[in-house]
C-alpha cells in the first residue's frame, strides 16, 4: 500500500491531527481542572465562613456578651417599666380586698388586668349565699373599687359553690 498525497499534504494533516489533539489534552485537562475546584468548594466554604469565629479575640466576645445582657436589660425594662411607671400598684387594692373577706369566704385565686382603670377577679368559695352578698356589698361599699359585680348565677347557686366577685378602679 501506498501512500497517495504528497509528502507536504501529508505533513499538514499530521498538523491537523497534532493540533485536534493538543486542544482536546486541554479541553480535558481544563475539565479535570474545574471537577477538581467543585470538589474542594465544600473545604473552602468551610474554611472561610467560620473564620470570625476563628480570629475572635477576647475583647469580641467580651463586646458581644456585653450587647446580650444590654438586649436582655432591654426587653425585662420593656415587660417591667408599666409596673414601675403605675401610679398605684394592684397589691394595695388586692390586699383591701382580702381584707375585707369575711370568715365565711374562701378566696381560690386573683386574677389582675391592667390598663385604663384595672379590673381584679377574685374566685372562691362561700359557705352560704348571705355570704356572698355581704362580700359583694363591704367592696362595693370601699371608694378604691369603682364597680362590684357578682354574676347572678352565683348569687343563686347551691351554699358552697364557686363565685367570681369582678372588681373595677385605678390600681
Amino acid at each position: 500500500m501506498s501512500n497517495l498525497l504528497p509528502h507536504s499534504a501529508q505533513l499538514a494533516v499530521w498538523r491537523t491531527y497534532r493540533t485536534r489533539y493538543i486542544i482536546m489534552g486541554s479541553l480535558v485537562a481544563l475539565g479535570v481542572a474545574a471537577l477538581c475546584a467543585l470538589t474542594l468548594l465544600p473545604s473552602y466554604l468551610a474554611l472561610h465562613s467560620g473564620s470570625e469565629q476563628a480570629t475572635s479575640t477576647p475583647e469580641k466576645i467580651a463586646y458581644a456578651k456585653d450587647r446580650e445582657a444590654i438586649r436582655r436589660v432591654q426587653s425585662l425594662l420593656a415587660v417591667l417599666s408599666p409596673l414601675v411607671a403605675a401610679t398605684t400598684t394592684p397589691t394595695a387594692a388586692i390586699e383591701r380586698a382580702l381584707s375585707l373577706r369575711p370568715a365565711t369566704v374562701k378566696i381560690d385565686h386573683i386574677a389582675y388586668t391592667g390598663g385604663n382603670g384595672g379590673s381584679l377577679m377574685i374566685v372562691g368559695s362561700a359557705t352560704t349565699r348571705e355570704a356572698i352578698n355581704g362580700y359583694r356589698q363591704v367592696l362595693a361599699a370601699e371608694p378604691l373599687f369603682k364597680s362590684v359585680s357578682i354574676p347572678v348565677g352565683d348569687l343563686t347557686s347551691a351554699p358552697g359553690s364557686q363565685f367570681s366577685v369582678s372588681l373595677s378602679g385605678d390600681f
